[in-house]
């Protein structure tokens, strides 16, 4: 149980929303953002039987970001892919040569369209990003995604320097993010300036140990299905390939070849444990990366625009690929 204050109390232990957090994050987490009715296990519905009502809560969440963020957009197909032109209203003269492309969130099975992130990273950095509408599962199980986001990294490659592109993503596009590099990697292409792969995994196999204490949010909800099950969004994505294909999992890629890396996760995220892992294996194999873990957060905090917290997300974003872009 989840009282008015935010304290989760279990049969014998009691949790309580921490001191070290901004007001609007005690509120946030004491407020359930399933309503009245919580969801089970038992009756999980895929995202993708809900895929155009979800749709439209994570086009509304944009609509809201672009009145906080001021940008302009635009709707455009980059090597055949559709795509989203999210430019600031003011761009430097040092960042008119730089652009970063956004793979967008929503468990791999929906929200084209969805610019909850470009919109403010554009905003902050001042750099152009263009946001990739890459085919969603399951009707496009893996590596329909990561095919789509190359052939525009690709594109944008005859008109950009490598040294000027940046690539990141949130939840699925932070995994996305992880897959397109190992996938670079692969193909010998130049490898972007940096990237940032946000509360995502390198292994698709297993989330480790926060995915079986935390939903998406938090304590609210129940867990999310085993990737077996018929109800599992990613196992839609991830259909019968092989976790440790490094292509898919690319904690099992040489990451000694990937860019410098941001990584940003919460203490209340199901995936702070696969965050946490990439990091160290980034790392170990002597790649640069930083890593930072929200206190009491849970998964992609930075989507609720009235945070505090947030807004750092997103400033440690902007200041993440202003230093790295064009070096």
């Amino acid at each position: 149980m989840i009282d008015a204050e935010g304290t989760v109390h279990f049969d014998n232990r009691v949790i309580r929303v921490p001191n070290t957090i901004s007001p609007e994050a005690r509120q946030y987490l004491a407020t359930s953002p399933f309503g009245d009715t919580l969801p089970t296990f038992d009756g999980h519905v895929p995202a993708w039987e809900m895929r155009e009502m979800l749709d439209a809560g994570l086009h509304a969440l944009s609509d809201q970001a672009r009145l906080a963020y001021p940008v302009d957009i635009r709707e455009d197909r980059v090597a055949g892919v559709r795509v989203h032109w999210v430019s600031p209203l003011e761009v430097p003269e040092a960042n008119r040569k730089k652009i970063l492309i956004n793979l967008h969130g929503g468990a791999f099975v929906m929200g084209s369209g969805s610019l909850i992130e470009a919109i403010p990273v554009a905003n902050v950095s001042k750099i152009p990003v263009i946001a990739v509408d890459y085919r969603l599962a399951p009707e496009h199980p893996f590596p329909a995604a990561v095919d789509d986001a190359v052939a525009v990294y690709r594109e944008l490659l005859k008109t950009y320097d490598a040294k000027n592109i940046g690539i990141y993503g949130t939840s699925a596009g932070g995994i996305l993010t992880a897959q397109v590099t190992s996938k670079l990697v692969a193909l010998g292409l130049p490898m972007p300036a940096a990237v940032g792969m946000f509360t995502g995994t390198g292994d698709m196999g297993d989330f480790g140990d926060s995915s079986q204490l935390f939903s998406v949010a938090g304590f609210w909800g129940e867990l999310a299905p085993p990737m077996d099950h018929p109800s599992s969004e990613l196992g839609a994505y991830r259909g019968k390939w092989d976790p440790k294909d490094p292509l898919l999992s690319p904690i099992y890629a040489d990451l000694s070849k990937f860019p410098p890396s941001l990584l940003i996760t919460g203490t209340r995220d199901a995936m702070l444990s696969a965050v946490c892992l990439f990091h160290r294996a980034i790392r170990r194999a002597g790649t640069e990366a930083e890593l930072f873990v929200y206190e009491a957060m849970p998964h992609a905090h930075w989507y609720v625009f009235n945070l505090p917290e947030s807004r750092e997300v997103i400033d440690v974003t902007a200041r993440f690929f202003n230093e790295r872009l064009g070096k």
